[in-house]
């Protein structure tokens, strides 16, 4: 009986142990190798690779370069091309071995430079409240585009755009550029006439850029005090700069070249948001079926008319 059970076993399992009373199992045998450096680097590859997953590294490494690439592109357009090859062709270039300058304190060049006639730079800044408050607003500025680069492609990866929306942020890009360079002038030159004025228009302007950021993404609700929002913001830059610079400038001909390109760059951003969130306002009745009064409450349409009213008001005395 014993025999017979042992070649069952040994039929039915190979590695049936037949030394012994307890009849166990035979271990199988396993060749164990010392791993190598191939085994190591595709253990720590496939590591960084789930690694790069979680952190979403392909999103940001794309937000990176779009940004830097447009970072380095509008200052370059601006003052490379548009400044140098167009507005002001005919300035003379500078003699570098023969120029002195006696403004610069020469703080950041150490013991190598003291101050006096110094050398030809390409970059001059001197050690003052300013040049920190520059650096602030630029370093600002900066890290906000990069986060809203880095949101667009995020969506763009996971989820889907609304097409008009992204047209809007992309037409508000010029005056976001242009209120960084021009607090960086305020800054620079210690010109604070239209300071308190440009500030309003630039914390509205954010404000209208972070409303169009959340409506890029079709995952985000589309509702009425978001659309009212931005139509009673860039109504109150279309009536202040309107009734301000934009008349005298462009429609008076009283501007040179480079204000009525200035004002007409300022004053179209402003048109498209009044054009574009008012269509999408308009399907967005339509496709609800509501009458206007019961999609808006009355303390929306009270807020609108407070905004506008106050917002021009402020917009004009600063």
């Amino acid at each position: 009986m014993d025999a017979f059970y042992r070649r069952l076993m040994k039929t039915l399992l190979p590695d049936f142990d037949e030394r012994g009373d307890n009849k166990k199992l035979r271990a199988p045998a396993t060749a164990v190798r010392a791993p190598s450096m191939q085994d190591y680097v595709e253990r720590r590859l496939t590591e960084v690779h789930y690694s790069a997953v979680d952190y979403k590294f392909c999103d940001k490494f794309i937000a990176i370069v779009i940004a830097a690439t447009l970072i380095v592109l509008m200052p370059y357009l601006h003052i490379g091309v548009f400044y140098l090859k167009i507005w002001v062709p005919d300035k003379p270039p500078v003699d570098r071995r023969g120029c002195t300058c006696s403004c610069f304190d020469t703080v950041f060049r150490g013991r190598y430079e003291m101050p006096g006639l110094v050398t030809y730079k390409h970059v001059y800044f001197n050690a003052t409240s300013n040049t920190l408050k520059i650096w602030v607003v630029t370093a600002l500025f900066f890290i906000l585009f990069y986060e809203s680069i880095k949101y667009l492609v995020s969506v763009y990866r996971t989820s889907s755009f609304r097409k008009s929306w992204l047209a809007l942020y992309i037409i508000n890009l010029y005056p976001h550029y242009y209120s960084w360079w021009s607090f960086f002038s305020y800054y620079n030159e210690e010109f604070y006439t239209f300071f308190s004025h440009h500030m309003f228009f630039c914390v509205t302007e954010i404000l209208t850029t972070a409303i169009v950021l959340n409506q890029c993404n079709k995952k985000n609700e589309a509702k009425a005090w978001k659309m009212m929002a931005i139509l009673a913001i860039n109504l109150v830059h279309i009536i202040v700069s309107g009734s301000d610079q934009f008349i005298a400038h462009v429609l008076e001909g009283r501007g040179t070249n480079f204000q009525n390109a200035r004002n007409l760059g300022l004053m179209i951003p402003d048109i498209f948001h009044i054009v574009i969130p008012g269509y999408e306002f308009y399907k967005f009745v339509k496709y609800n079926e509501l009458k206007f009064s019961e999609l808006c409450y009355k303390e929306e349409i009270l807020f609108f008319i407070m905004f506008v009213s106050l917002g021009t008001f402020f917009g004009r005395i600063l």
